[in-house]
């Protein structure tokens, strides 16, 4: 099972037959017609500007977030395809960059914890850009994604930091001067913001005004250096402007019991934003469950080297995620997530099954009465378990 997994194009088909590997899901996409053509390998291709929000829940941030505005993320939404149930692979960050980084799962790379290496042998997005002629560089805002964890290949600017975190304005700021360059050729540019991530210390005026609920804060202020990062690509980056802005996970703040992130895999810490802006995207919402591992088919889309298993294509899946630092560090069940439609199983011993549509609180667990489908159910069953025993995750990365 593990051979396969670690082989991209055999895993999105064969498994795909048995429930595990995702496509696109959009049986309830608010869309008519066709889809739009995929990238092509036009002498124009697109520059393309990827957001990671670490530590940012779905709830938090858009134009139905309560409590907050975010006026740069909303204006994205108003342009572009918003995806409402999107779902980070794994509630941690650095393994769930690797799934965005690479299209798998971490039971296919590997990266099931922080303070890992991504494996030499996994090509990554990066990778794949360059060899297509594509200028890449990364500016990231924590060491958890430090190039010596193994996903700066591929970039030939790989800005990270020694220190645990540096702030979005930093980032921006180093993310703008390297724009200010000329560039010729088509740019990939992934820009990572942790501002949100504990502890939550929002500069002004959000520490004011957010007094009362500092994480807030800290996305307020995100937004905003968001838009400037927005306004400086689309006037620099050569040839028209991709926008592709997501959550690596969320944030529990004390749903289900868990007041940050990493141990459990309810909707606070695995449901993440999702838009996508820029020419061939549709504009609106879709509503169907998607993997956030699909950015790496979508951006290869886009940039017209693959189009498989992008997320423009309306292909029907069965989404996963995991959790699987607290069986490897503190010896608790394996914990697997399946979402199909308005349906969600939680595997950690047994099973606990809602519908996250009516109920995206999970306050009704309805394993007593539901039906699961064979897709949904063979998902759990055969997502691959990581053997225990390997070194433990630092402390001070475990975050």
């Amino acid at each position: 099972m593990k051979s396969k997994l670690n082989d991209r194009r055999p895993a999105l088909r064969v498994v795909a037959s048995r429930g595990i590997a995702i496509v696109f899901f959009c049986g309830a996409c608010a869309h008519e017609g066709s889809p739009p053509q995929p990238g092509s390998s036009a002498s124009v291709r697109p520059s393309i500007l990827l957001v990671t929000l670490d530590t940012t829940r779905a709830d938090s941030i858009g134009p139905g977030a309560v409590g907050i505005e975010t006026p740069a993320f909303n204006a994205l939404t108003e342009r572009g395809q918003t995806f409402t149930r999107a779902y980070a692979a794994v509630p941690e960050t650095l393994p769930s960059h690797t799934s965005m980084m690479t299209g798998l799962y971490p039971a296919g790379h590997g990266i099931h914890e922080n303070a890992r290496t991504v494996p030499a042998r996994q090509t990554l997005l990066a990778e794949e850009l360059q060899h297509a002629g594509y200028r890449t560089a990364a500016f990231v805002s924590s060491f958890v994604l430090a190039r010596r964890f193994g996903l700066g290949r591929g970039f030939d600017v790989y800005d990270d930091i020694e220190a645990p975190e540096r702030t979005a304005l930093e980032t921006t700021n180093r993310a703008l001067g390297y724009l200010n360059a000329s560039q010729r050729q088509p740019q990939f540019l992934w820009v990572h913001y942790f501002d949100a991530h504990a502890p939550y210390a929002p500069s002004e005026p959000y520490e004011t005004r957010f007094a009362d609920k500092p994480y807030l804060g800290e996305i307020a202020a995100v937004d905003e250096q968001l838009g400037r990062l927005v306004a400086a690509f689309e006037q620099k980056a050569a040839g028209p402007a991709v926008l592709v802005v997501v959550g690596d996970h969320g944030e529990g703040l004390g749903d289900h019991g868990e007041s940050q992130h990493g141990n459990l895999v309810y909707e606070a810490t695995m449901h993440v934003p999702l838009v996508i802006v820029g020419p061939g995207i549709r504009k609106g919402v879709a509503i169907g469950p998607v993997s956030t591992r699909r950015i790496f088919n979508t951006i290869l889309d886009l940039a017209g080297i693959n189009a498989a298993g992008s997320l423009r294509a309306p292909t029907s899946e069965i989404v996963l995620g995991e959790a699987m630092k607290p069986f490897l560090e503190y010896g608790w069940q394996p914990q697997v997530m399946a979402v199909e439609g308005a349906q969600k199983v939680i595997a950690a011993g047994r099973n606990e099954v809602y519908d996250v549509v009516t109920d995206p609180g999970e306050t009704r667990d309805l394993s007593a009465t539901a039906a699961l489908s064979r897709p949904l159910r063979t998902g759990m069953q055969d997502y691959p378990v990581p053997t225990p025993g390997a070194a433990r995750a630092p402390g001070a990365l475990s975050d």
